[in-house]
């Protein structure tokens, strides 16, 4: 059986509410077929969008196009041929022989041979899951019977998502480009600073061509990595306070550290923070479908409160504190996994993994949209 990128387990899911979105469904317009492809161990989506179309994003052509025979977008089995459709506007660029194409064929990993209980896999060095009511903690808020957060719950005393885990988190640029900045971090403010390493409380001096306000916050991040066929990604660094405006720039205090802040570091505008305590996502059906499209991190295996990127964002009403679980399991009464919305840009969304049992967010996983923010 195909693995297209759902692993050997999953996880588990967040908070509720029921405001009616459609799923995000490609229209995909008659035309004639780039041709057809059967499927090899180890396909996904992802891989067969980025291998017809050059473009991994378009992996939603290929499912619409065969949804008689995709009942699960995680799961694609040998043998099975689909449908290659043509892009919309001519934008495929179609294989050398654009009939049926085989990927090469790798031999499939031996997750038969792995149990599922949780002594297997902590001797293959695994976390050993925990029960779904200590994920959930104070987050969770319990409408099954109510439509209402459970009485005496605390969730009431919290942030779903905190300012914090706003500002940290990390997003996507494009390729080749250098990312939207207001200004650069030059160094220490004081010339007679002998540190190395900038830390919270020191003054900074930033060269802005338009300055920033005087109590304004801005975000300090840099470029760290790449992720091949998505786009590279955008670290925050750590948070600055805007406190003087000098000629060609201003100087700041720091005021959050996430990583090393160095000179050279952009700065920005700190994310917009809307979130109110005690606000929880609701539960809704029919949520949008999105795919995983890579890692902030360079780990291996994942782990809980790692980030991974949606190819949805706030321009598909996609918003802080959305949750998603992995596709088909939206009404399971304990999902494997669970996803929440922490940043986002116009098309793509950055999510931190809440709950999971082992390895099982991969790049190319189908998530679904589950519980939404009022």
């Amino acid at each position: 059986m195909v693995r297209s990128a759902a692993a050997v387990l999953s996880v588990l899911i967040l908070p509720t509410f029921a405001v009616a979105q459609a799923p995000t469904q490609v229209a995909v317009p008659q035309q004639e077929p780039v041709g057809t492809h059967t499927v090899v161990d180890d396909d996904t989506l992802w891989d067969l969008a980025q291998f017809y179309y050059q473009n991994p994003f378009e992996w939603r052509v290929i499912w619409e196009a065969n949804r008689d025979s995709i009942a699960d977008p995680n799961l694609i089995f040998p043998s099975e041929v689909f449908l290659i459709p043509g892009l919309p506007g001519n934008r495929v660029a179609q294989a050398a022989d654009p009939t049926t194409v085989a990927l090469p064929e790798t031999e499939p990993e031996d997750i038969e041979a792995v149990g599922t209980d949780g002594a297997d896999l902590v001797q293959l060095g695994f976390r050993q899951a925990r029960p779904a009511q200590q994920v959930r903690s104070i987050f969770w808020a319990d409408t099954a019977t109510t439509g209402e957060p459970a009485a005496g719950a605390r969730a009431g005393m919290f942030y779903t998502v905190t300012r914090d885990a706003v500002y940290s988190a990390p997003w996507v640029v494009p390729f080749e480009t250098e990312p939207d900045h207001s200004g650069v971090i030059d160094g220490f403010a004081m010339a007679d600073a002998r540190a190395s390493t900038i830390r919270s409380f020191d003054r900074v001096r930033m060269t802005m061509p338009s300055p920033a306000r005087v109590g304004a916050e801005l975000q300090i991040f840099r470029v760290m990595r790449s992720i091949e066929s998505v786009g590279q990604v955008a670290v925050p660094t750590g948070v600055v306070t805007v406190s003087n405006i000098i000629e060609d720039g201003v100087i700041g205090v720091i005021t959050k550290e996430y990583q090393r802040i160095q000179p050279g570091d952009f700065v920005r505008p700190a994310p917009s923070y809307t979130v109110e305590r005690g606000q929880v996502a609701q539960a809704i059906s029919g949520g949008s479908e999105a795919m995983i499209m890579g890692f902030a991190g360079r780990q291996v295996l994942n782990d809980l409160g790692h980030i991974a990127f949606l190819d949805l964002g706030s321009d598909d009403g996609i918003a802080i504190g959305d949750e998603f679980v992995l596709y088909g399991e939206a009404t399971a009464d304990r999902p494997r996994g669970s996803l929440q919305v922490v940043g986002l840009t116009d098309n793509m969304a950055s999510v931190r993994i809440m709950s999971m049992v082992d390895d099982v967010f991969r790049q190319g996983v189908i998530v679904r949209l589950v519980r939404k923010m009022p």
